[in-house]
Formats: structure tokens, C-alpha cells, sequence
């Protein structure tokens, strides 16, 4: 006995949803900065911010245009139609993402005991995990 395949895909309304909650989020950002007088860290969070979320809404338009496709894992998840290979490889690219920020964040609190700026060394966390994120994302797809 055969059950009719259901199309799953990420709704609109939850995807308005999280963009909404995350505009108010740097709408925050920025309230709190400016009420602490720190123009340009409030101006920082706000461009990067909304640049975040403008990237978040051309990244699901595309996802959305080009539909699920067999080389774009990344598109699948997006749009809600993964498999579980796809499921598989992104729970283990943040699996790796969460033991590099163990190495990361031991590193920065070294660097900041010896004399880094603390918000140059949490960039640069950021953009490790980024990277490894990425990294881990790409070779763990191409191998299984």
C-alpha cells in the first residue's frame, strides 16, 4: 500500500515570519546602540543587519525560482525539500561547525588576554565558522 508523496516546501508566511522577527531584531540592535551612545556601532549594526536580511531574501528567491534541483543541497534545504542525505549532511557540517567553536573561542580568549580588540577577535570567530561551515558543507556532500 503506497501513500501519495506530499510536496513539502518552506511556507511563505513562516519565511515573512523569521524576516520580520529578524528586522525587529536589528531594529533593536540599533535602538539599544543609539540609546548607549554609540552612533557608528549602531550604524554598523543596522547596515549589517539589513544586509543580512536582504541577503536571506535573495538567497530564498533564487532557491524558490530554481526549485529543488540534484546538485543543489543547499537549495533543497532551503526550500524545505530535503532527503535525508541532505538532512544527514547539514546536521554534520554544524556538528563540525560546534567542535571548531571550542578550538575558536579558546583561541580568541588567549587572544584577548593578550591584548587583541575583543571585537576584531569575534569577527574573525565568526568568519572561522563561517568558513568552516562552508568547508564542511562542501566535502561532506562531494563524499557521501
Amino acid at each position: 500500500m503506497s501513500t501519495p508523496e506530499t510536496k513539502r516546501s518552506l511556507s511563505d508566511a513562516r519565511f515573512l515570519v523569521a524576516f520580520g522577527c529578524g528586522l525587529v531584531a536589528v531594529g533593536v540592535m540599533w535602538l539599544v546602540f543609539t540609546l548607549a551612545g554609540q552612533p557608528d556601532t549602531a550604524a554598523g549594526a543596522l547596515v549589517g543587519g539589513l544586509a543580512v536580511t536582504a541577503l536571506a531574501v535573495v538567497v530564498r528567491w533564487r532557491a524558490k525560482r530554481r526549485g529543488p534541483s540534484a546538485d543543489g543541497e543547499f537549495g533543497r534545504i532551503l526550500l524545505g525539500t530535503a532527503d535525508e542525505r541532505d538532512s544527514a549532511i547539514l546536521t554534520a557540517s554544524l556538528a563540525w561547525v560546534g567542535l571548531a567553536a571550542f578550538l575558536a573561542n579558546a583561541i580568541g580568549l588567549v587572544a584577548v588576554a593578550l591584548g587583541a580588540d575583543g571585537s576584531t577577535v569575534i569577527g574573525a570567530i565568526e568568519a572561522f565558522l563561517i568558513a568552516v561551515l562552508v568547508a564542511a558543507f562542501v566535502l561532506l556532500s562531494r563524499r557521501t
